[in-house]
């Protein structure tokens, strides 16, 4: 066996290297422990991911479903009356309703358009617009006469 020496003038140590053939069982043991705790980590990373998609794709049916709707009451297609929630047509996982109110400036209604999941998720999605829309039974002339 080799004595270790000192070489004063650099501060170091040396020693005879053993060479080694394998690794440790600790070695074993703690980089399948690593690996093991990376596995939990990296599939939990994918459940937030997953739950994340889930919410924007449900936000932006939502947001599409309820800028439609707003759209079908601003062209004619679907009365300006108050509705609650009615199915939405092609998409069974929706409902919509409508509330439509006075406003305080002459000849506009108030209406507000409001899409919500039907199914009972655990946070189920809601979103709404609001916008004034000229009232159709609205004639200027009548407040010309007063």
């Amino acid at each position: 066996m080799k004595i270790p020496t000192t070489n004063f003038s650099k501060g170091l140590v040396t020693r005879e290297k053993k060479h080694r053939q394998g690794l440790s069982l600790l070695e074993v043991v703690l980089a399948i422990a690593i690996l093991g705790m990376s596995m939990v980590a990296i599939v939990q990373l994918l459940n937030i991911g997953y739950r994340s998609a889930m919410s924007s794709r449900a936000r932006t049916d939502a947001a599409l479903l309820c800028d439609s709707k707003m759209a079908e009451l601003a062209a004619g297609v679907l009365s300006l009356e108050s509705s609650n929630a009615s199915a939405v047509a092609g998409n069974p996982n929706w409902v919509y309703s409508v509330d439509v109110q006075p406003s305080s400036q002459l000849g506009l209604l108030v209406v507000t358009v409001t899409v919500k999941q039907a199914t009972n998720s655990l946070a189920p999605v809601s979103m709404s617009i609001v916008r004034f829309m000229p009232d159709p039974d609205y004639d200027p002339t009548e407040d010309a006469a007063e």
